[in-house]
């Protein structure tokens, strides 16, 4: 299976998976380099990995490499794809993310005549959120339309690593970012080989 042929959600997952892997392989260290690239903390990064491998690589596979083409289309997470962004609307906060997510699962119910389980529901509000704690501007709080729009195509995440590599975009401590900010970035830059908050030189 190509890029070209890819889901949104299979080219949301492609940035956790390990480098030049072919097929796409998503392990719990690709993972946990990528979560922390975008601005978490080390141990929310952990987190983040361990619960990817939670939902796509259940026991007693846990720690078998996740193959994303192999992910069953009913385990992809909702990238808001079918949802219509509000023309002029630049800003968005969680809330409304979340109210695109109910249209988007309508839009998919309409036409596909499937009704999300009440924890499939959960884990997409969660995706969602995750994605806004990690893509929403520090100062604001709300992601713009750029990054959302890039959301929907699965393809957001480059944009968010590239702000997180400086230091005048650092996430909030209530939103998984560092406690100290220097400690954080000298200690995935010596563990992990992952160049974050740098100082401006």
């Amino acid at each position: 299976m190509s890029r070209a042929t890819y889901s949104a959600f299979q080219k949301h997952l492609q940035f956790f998976c390990a480098p030049r892997s072919n097929p796409p392989r998503l392990t719990l260290l690709s993972g946990l380099r990528a979560s922390v690239a975008l601005g978490l903390d080390l141990p929310v990064a952990l987190a983040l990995s361990l619960g990817m491998r939670l939902l796509y690589a259940p026991f007693p596979n846990f720690l078998s490499p996740i193959y994303i083409d192999k992910i069953p289309k009913s385990k992809h997470r909702n990238q808001l794809a079918t949802a219509h962004l509000e023309k002029g609307k630049s800003e968005w906060t969680c809330t409304e993310l979340l109210r695109l997510l109910d249209s988007s699962e309508d839009v998919d119910r309409f036409h596909a005549e499937l009704d999300v389980g009440f924890l499939e529901r959960k884990i997409n509000q969660a995706h969602i959120v995750g994605f806004w704690t990690m893509a929403a501007n520090t100062q604001t709080h709300t992601a713009t339309s750029h990054d959302v729009e890039r959301f929907q195509q699965g393809d957001w995440q480059h944009d968010v690593a590239q702000r997180r590599r400086g230091r005048e975009d650092v996430l909030p401590l209530w939103r998984g970012g560092p406690l100290w900010v220097g400690g954080h970035s000298w200690a995935v830059w010596m563990l992990l080989g992952v160049k974050m908050y740098e100082k401006a030189t």
